[in-house]
């Protein structure tokens, strides 16, 4: 084993790369389950859902090539390729902010459902799904104009680099840091938009009828609780506290990350599966449409 790194870092690496292995699989057997096998009634109202379970997918795919390129470096540490360090990391994180626009986007969505549901009712579904996953997506492009135009990155990353803070540069770190915390606020006060629309106007204003909440705002909603557990907590401790890093604890932020998408993606599977597809009434009646 690499004198540099500590038995903790070594563990905490495995343990990251067991729940990528165990996430990627979930959501392809998700996706496989929706589009192949048809064990899962298609749903159009929650396609950008699945895109998201694709968004996973590839996320667990990535994260695991990253973390697997640690554990091989950790016991063979002449194993070292200029650059890789860079180019397996690199993908997990874009896609991380990818995954983060995509679930700002489908919180937007759900609010507009929430709380104008006549309005969403007649116009949201002439705005086709084909042309939003393009907007969602090239944000992933977008990105390398940041981190090489704006940020003036080159690559050239050290022999001894074996994380991504050390791949790439403090301006593109700063830019990833503060996108993430604007992204998961905004997304905690969409959030709370829907819970004041659903739990109180629904549940306590006389005279409105209750509605029973739709399958695609109460998974946005998990996805919600999760973000703020596995995602914003770990990252305010690396913030907050310097001795909290990858040489000390290893990808801890992994670890925290790829356990919310087990648990969330456990509970997806035994909503889409466990229970028959029943007719829901909600506010968010029409659903997009490709």
């Amino acid at each position: 084993m690499s004198s540099a790194m500590s038995t903790v870092v070594v563990v905490v690496t495995f343990v990251a790369t067991t729940l990528s292995v165990t996430t990627f699989s979930l959501n392809l057997y998700l996706l496989l389950s929706i589009f192949l096998f048809k064990t899962i009634q298609r749903k159009v109202d929650m396609t950008l859902i699945y895109s998201r379970f694709l968004i996973d997918t590839l996320y667990g795919f990535a994260n695991t090539i990253n973390l697997s390129y640690i554990l091989v470096r950790a016991f063979f540490p002449d194993a070292v390729i200029k650059n890789l360090s860079f180019f397996t990391a690199w993908p997990t994180f874009n896609l991380g902010s990818t995954r983060c626009f995509l679930v700002l986007f489908i919180t937007s969505d759900r609010v507009f459902a929430c709380c104008a549901p006549i309005f969403y009712h007649r116009h949201r579904s002439k705005v086709s799904n084909l042309v939003l996953f393009p907007i969602i997506f090239s944000y992933s492009a977008f990105e390398y104009y940041i981190l090489f135009g704006i940020c003036g990155y080159v690559l050239d990353v050290p022999l001894s680099c074996i994380s991504f803070t050390c791949s790439v540069s403090p301006c593109y770190r700063s830019y990833w840091i503060n996108f993430e915390q604007i992204g998961y606020f905004t997304i905690g006060v969409l959030s709370l938009i829907i819970c004041f629309r659903l739990f109180i106007w629904n549940y306590f204003s006389k005279g409105q009828p209750k509605k029973e909440i739709s399958r695609t705002t109460r998974l946005s909603l998990l996805d919600t609780c999760f973000i703020f557990i596995f995602d914003v907590l770990p990252s305010f401790l690396y913030a907050n506290f310097p001795q909290i890093n990858f040489q000390t604890v290893g990808p801890l932020t992994s670890v925290c990350k790829n356990s919310g998408f087990v648990i969330e993606t456990s509970i997806i599977c035994n909503i889409l599966i466990g229970k028959k597809p029943t007719v829901v009434m909600s506010s968010s009646r029409i659903s997009p449409m490709f």
